[in-house]
Parts: C-alpha cells; sequence; structure tokens
C-alpha cells in the first residue's frame, strides 16, 4: 500500500507535468521574498494570531533562511536562535536533541504533535519553516515532554499553484545529495505535493559515513469556502557505517584525535562485525478544518509515527580513563523502537461580550507513546585512546533485557486572548491532563502509575504604540516522565513554572522586528541519567535557569536580509542527590551569539552573497563539573547567484576551520563528545520548473 501511494503520487506529479509541457512551455513560478521575518506561528500557537498580541517568545525560522545558509542536517535548524543549542545526537542517527533555555529535550512537535527523538530520523527537505516555544507551554501541549522550550518543526504541505524544484548538492568529504519538491493542482479543489531526498555522505569521521532517503508524499482538497482536508506521509531511512558517539569525553578529550572512530570496527576481532545503525521512520498526519461561519471554525487532526533502529553500538563505561585505557561496552543487535499517536479536536473563534473582544481556543487530545528496547548482547572491551592498535579482548558480559515505557495523556484545554483595549490585551489559558505510565520488562508491567495534572497559564501584553509590545507571562507545565527506571517503577510528571517580561518592537514596519525577554525557570521532578547504567534513568532534584534573550529577524533594506540572536543563561542544580547544588548544566555557556546576513546586489540581478558568526561561550563538559569546553566563533559564507529557473549557490562552512566540540545529556548522557565539522564546501545547483 505504501509503494502504491508513493508511486500514484509520483506519476500524477510528473504525468500533470508532461500533459502541460505537450501544449506549452513550462511555467516558472517565482515567488516573492518572505525575508527572514514571520508575523505569526501558527502552526504552534494554534491560533492566526500576531505574535506581537501573544505575551509568550516565539521565534520562527523561515525555509527562506534554511535555504541560504546550506542547511541539510537537523543540528543546524536553530543555530540563529538565542538560548537554543543542539546535542550530541544518538549515535550520529539524525535525531532532533537540542537545548533550550538551558534545558535537554529529547522531544519536540512535528506540525503541533509530539515528535519523539532518540530513534526517530527525519531529513530536513520537507521541513518549511521551525516555530520555537520558549519556555513551557503545557497550557496548549500537554505532556510533550518539554520544559525549556518546544521546537516544531512544520511540513510542507500541498500549495494552490503548480511548481517544482529539482537540486543537486556536492560538497567535502564525499557529500552528494539529490533533493526534489513539486506541487501539482489536479482541478479546482485538489493539490498534491512530492518532496524527497537522497543522501551519500562519507563525513570527516572514520566509519562515519551513512546513506539516507526520504520521501514525503502529501494530497489536500479545498472546497474553497472553508473546508479543508489534508493528508500529509513521510518515509524516512538511514543507513550508517557505525555507530558514531564521537570522542570519549575525558578530561584530555581535546588531546583525542577528531577522526578516529571511538567503537567496534569491523574485522577487528574476527567473525564479529563491528557497529552499526539502521534507522527507519514513517509518519502519518491528517488534518481536516471546517468553517463554522465567518468567525467560528472547527478542526480535527490526528497523527501516528513509528520509529525503528537496529544496530550495534559501542558506548565508553565511564568518563575516567586509567593512563590510556577506557573501558567500553559493546551492545550488540539492539532491537529499539518508538510508536506514538494522538488525536485531536478543537473549536475557535471570536466573539464579544462586556464590550471586550475574545479570541478563543478551546480543545480535547488524547496521546500515546510507546518507546524501548527489545534487549541486546552485552560485550566489554578496552580501547587505548591514543593506539588505534591496541586491541584487548572482546569479553562477553551478560545481556541487556528487554524494557518499555508507555505513556497516555487525555488532555482538555481553553485559552482566551480578551481586547481589554486596543492596547491591552490579555491571556489565560488552562489544560487539565490525565497521565498513565507504565513500566515493562521482559513483557512484564514493574511500574504503573496514574496522575492528574493541571497546567494554567496567563500573560498581559500593553502596546504603547502600533510597533511596540511589552508582555510579561507565568505559566506551569508538567510533562510526564515516559522511560524506563532504574528501579523499575513509574514517577510522576516533571514539573516546569516560568515568569518572563519582555518586549517586541517592529523596528522597520512590515519588515525588521525584535525580542528581547527576560526569564526565571524552574524544573523539579527530573529524569536523569542513572549513575550505575547510563542507558537507564532515575529521578533526580531540582535546577533553575535564568536568563536574557535577544532576537532579531528581517529586512534592512531591499536586498539585505538579516537574522541574529544573544542569550545569557545561568542554569544551575538547586538540589540533588548526586551532583553538587551551585554546579552550572552541561553544555550551556553563559553566553551565546549568532548573526546571518545575506546581501543582493540590485546593481547584478540575481548575484547574492552573505556570512554568518557564531559565538559558544565556555560550558561545563559535565555533572559534576569538573573540566569545560572552550568558547569558539565559528564563521560561514555563502555565494549565489539566480539565472532564470537556475540557482547555483555555494556555501562554506567553518571557513577559519576553528575546532568545537558538542556536548549534552539528552541523547548521550554526557559520556561523549561530537566534534565540530571542519572546513567544508558544498556547492548546490537547482533548476525551478
Amino acid at each position: 500500500m505504501q509503494r502504491t501511494l508513493i508511486s500514484t503520487l509520483i506519476a500524477c506529479c510528473f504525468g500533470v507535468a508532461h500533459a502541460e509541457t505537450a501544449t506549452q512551455l513550462p511555467t516558472v513560478v517565482v515567488n516573492e521574498s518572505i525575508g527572514y521575518s514571520a508575523a505569526t506561528a501558527d502552526s504552534t500557537s494554534k491560533t492566526l494570531i500576531p505574535l506581537k498580541d501573544l505575551p509568550a517568545s516565539i521565534q520562527v525560522v523561515p525555509h527562506e533562511v534554511l535555504r541560504d545558509r546550506g542547511v541539510t542536517r537537523t543540528d543546524q535548524l536553530l543555530e540563529n536562535v538565542s538560548g537554543v543549542l543542539a546535542e550530541s545526537s544518538y549515535g550520529g542517527n539524525g535525531a532532533t536533541f537540542f537545548n533550550i533555555r538551558g534545558f535537554s529535550e529529547n522531544n519536540g512537535l512535528r506540525d503541533g504533535f509530539r515528535n519523539f527523538g532518540y530513534f526517530g530520523f527525519r531529513d530536513v527537505q520537507n521541513i518549511e519553516r521551525v516555530e520555537v516555544f520558549k519556555g513551557p507551554a503545557g497550557a496548549l501541549y500537554g505532556g510533550v515532554g518539554a520544559v525549556g522550550g518546544y521546537v516544531n518543526t512544520v511540513s510542507k504541505q500541498p500549495g494552490l499553484q503548480n511548481f517544482g524544484e529539482l537540486g543537486v548538492t556536492a560538497g567535502s568529504y564525499g557529500l552528494v545529495r539529490t533533493a526534489l519538491d513539486v506541487n501539482r493542482t489536479l482541478g479546482n479543489d485538489v493539490s498534491i505535493r512530492l518532496n524527497g531526498a537522497y543522501e551519500d555522505n562519507s563525513t570527516f569521521r572514520h566509519t562515519g559515513g551513512y546513506d539516507s532517503w526520504s520521501i514525503a508524499p502529501a494530497i489536500s482538497w479545498n472546497d474553497r469556502h472553508g473546508t479543508s482536508l489534508t493528508l500529509l506521509t513521510e518515509f524516512n531511512h538511514l543507513n550508517r557505517d557505525g555507530f558514531d558517539f564521537g570522542v570519549p569525553n575525558v578530561a584530555n578529550y581535546r588531546e583525542l584525535s577528531r577522526t578516529r572512530y571511538y567503537g567496534l570496527r569491523d574485522g577487528v576481532y574476527p567473525g564479529v562485525a563491528g557497529d552499526y545503525g539502521k534507522n527507519d521512520t514513517q509518519a502519518v498526519t491528517v488534518l481536516f478544518e471546517h468553517a463554522l461561519n465567518d468567525d467560528w471554525k472547527f478542526r480535527m487532526a490526528s497523527h501516528y509515527s513509528r520509529a525503528h533502529q537496529l544496530s550495534t553500538q559501542t558506548f565508553p563505561n565511564s568518563t575516567t580513563a586509567s593512563g590510556n585505557l577506557l573501558d567500553f561496552s559493546v551492545y550488540s543487535g539492539a532491537n529499539e523502537t518508538s510508536k506514538q499517536y494522538e488525536v485531536q479536536a478543537e473549536i475557535l473563534g471570536e466573539f464579544s461580550t462586556l464590550g471586550f473582544k475574545h479570541s478563543l481556543l478551546a480543545g480535547v487530545d488524547y496521546g500515546y507513546l510507546e518507546q524501548g528496547g527489545l534487549g541486546s548482547r552485552v560485550s566489554t572491551m578496552t580501547l587505548d585512546l591514543f593506539d588505534p592498535s591496541f586491541l584487548s579482548g572482546l569479553t562477553p558480559a551478560g545481556s541487556l533485557t528487554s524494557h518499555q515505557g508507555q505513556g497516555k495523556d487525555w488532555g482538555a484545554y481553553l485559552q482566551d486572548l480578551i481586547e481589554l483595549t486596543p492596547q491591552i490585551k490579555f491571556l489565560t489559558g488552562l489544560r487539565v491532563d490525565r497521565f498513565e505510565n507504565r513500566a515493562l520488562e521482559q513483557g512484564s508491567a514493574t511500574g504503573h502509575g496514574k496522575q492528574t495534572a493541571f497546567s494554567p497559564r496567563v500573560g498581559l501584553v500593553w502596546q504603547p504604540t502600533d510597533s511596540t509590545s511589552l508582555f510579561t507571562d507565568w505559566s506551569r507545565s508538567h510533562a510526564p516522565n515516559v522511560a524506563h527506571s532504574g528501579s523499575n517503577t513509574t514517577y510522576d510528571a516533571e514539573v516546569a513554572e516560568q515568569v518572563e517580561v519582555g518586549i517586541k518592537q517592529e523596528l522597520i514596519k512590515d519588515r525588521l522586528n525584535a525580542t528581547l525577554a527576560l526569564f526565571d525557570l524552574k524544573r523539579t521532578n527530573i529524569l536523569t541519567t542513572d549513575p550505575s547504567n547510563p542507558l537507564l534513568q532515575i529521578l533526580a532534584g531540582k535546577q533553575t535557569s535564568r536568563g536574557v534573550e535577544f532576537d532579531l529577524a528581517g529586512t534592512i533594506t531591499t536586498g539585505w536580509k538579516v537574522i541574529a540572536s544573544y542569550a545569557y543563561t545561568d542554569a544551575v542544580v538547586k538540589r540533588d542527590t548526586n551532583f553538587p547544588v551551585g554546579d552550572t548544566l552541561s553544555n550551556v555557556p553563559h553566553h551565546h551569539a549568532s548573526a546571518w546576513s545575506t546581501y543582493e546586489f540590485q546593481s547584478l540581478p540575481g548575484f547574492g552573497m552573505g556570512a554568518g558568526m557564531y559565538y559558544v561561550g565556555r560550558r561545563e563538559a559535565n555533572l559534576p563539573n569538573t573540566y569545560k569546553l572552550p568558547g569558539y566563533v565559528r564563521t560561514d559564507a555563502t555565494l549565489f547567484y539566480q539565472y532564470g529557473a537556475w540557482r547555483t549557490q555555494l556555501n562554506v562552512l567553518n571557513v577559519f576551520d576553528r575546532r568545537y566540540y558538542t556536548g549534552g545529556s539528552a541523547g548521550v548522557f554526557n559520556y561523549t563528545l561530537d566534534p565540530g565539522r571542519p572546513l567544508s564546501a558544498q556547492l548546490a545547483v537547482t533548476y525551478a520548473f
């Protein structure tokens, strides 16, 4: 059925294109630049309310930014957003791990639905834009699982015009990538769209190469009278030569080779295959919308996704070496899966009462998440961190048993933005969740917990002028702990509470916007790594994060676009049985800034150039704090030329070949570090039709 659907959509896309070509030359659709700023974030806010009217810090990265920067990987998506840093992934599997306002997040959103991070690989080709909600948003989303913020990647959807684009990218370290985006209308009411990508990449890391493909067919029906139905599907595959955790997070990590693979390699032990990773991720989303009248509409949506990872992976047992020797565990034949499905129904509209205007959103939803592994064989070995030829024995050490976490969430929510006066707007929201979590081992339940939680939110916006919005908000969220614990039990949800104040300023009307925010975020009931086994988790204590964030995005003059950010973040341990109180959370710099800008020459139509700088300050490498990762400044640059339907773009990454590392606890529990990519270049040629 899957192949039939894909084949039908491909045939329709190119069949229609062929029919048009038979009678006339293909029409080249030139989309007007939207710049680097966005007025709304409708997928994340669930409304079309302008961002300037919402008492929250929400940033949007449009597709134009991703295109100009030459983004091909998920860890590049948010380098221009304040307070957000990519973290080390799970063995290079392309999963979405970010640190937001000081806290590691392995959950995000896809089109407003849960996107569990550990096993799911999704190519960037089908991403239209990225919306980031800073801080807890439980009043809308309940148990998504993120407390520092929400990264919502928004899929490309069928449009009302015929267009297409085919691109090929070639670059350093064996990068070859082909991407396709085709949209066709079938009559007046039906549109279809097909996105796809194939990539082969050797990478600069030994045994770090991979090949991947992604295909995303979509179809939409719209009666042009307020009723629409959209089906989004996506199929992704990633095949890795190894399972690359980077380098061990030991005190002398800077002395280690950045290119060496620290794991089990093919042929080292006779008859023993080396590390590998294979990921398959499928997702289906159905969106329905019906206008009840001019003021009210009804929406229903559902989502299903499944991620499957097969691997053999080698993981350091500690962050402390014995001389040059470090012990590793090899998990052979690991079979890990996650699946989730959600359904939601909402009604939203506007009305007036007692002279006040209301923008109301009310909804109910249900979500289910299941994740875990079927176990694996475990062996131990020792590596010399400086001598790749050193060979120890591969000693059997038993097996990791089958374990699984299951979570259910029934939710109901209500949000109302009240216009008290044309200059003052008051937002209130409340969500109630009923969480039910289970822990299983070898198929038998070892823990079962239930909890009812209330997540409120209030905020105020004052607009003394049309271009200025002062805002403040308070919110509390609950995120269920759906994972297997060290004591074979379940736990209550994490709790996050935040106070925020800020200002949103339109610097140039309809072109350039800035946001400045100050926040105080507290996090309790934290699920952290079991010190005795990095693959299991237990509850810890309390952590806080305070800071200042600044974001700027838009168009300064014709052809000159910019997106920039700065963040000061102070994230520390406040209460814990394992970590010293006052220690700074790992991979969280006090200072973090970025700036990216492009300019298209008006005197040379179609020609442009751009550059960006990314600063990440010194940050702790681990908990408890014993040594730091150094700060760095990375510089990227681009040249591009548009001639008719053709666009040629050169991106140079890490122009000055700076040496830097990425850490974090979301994917690898602070046991490993990812070396940053050295100086590299990629050339992309695209043809629009």
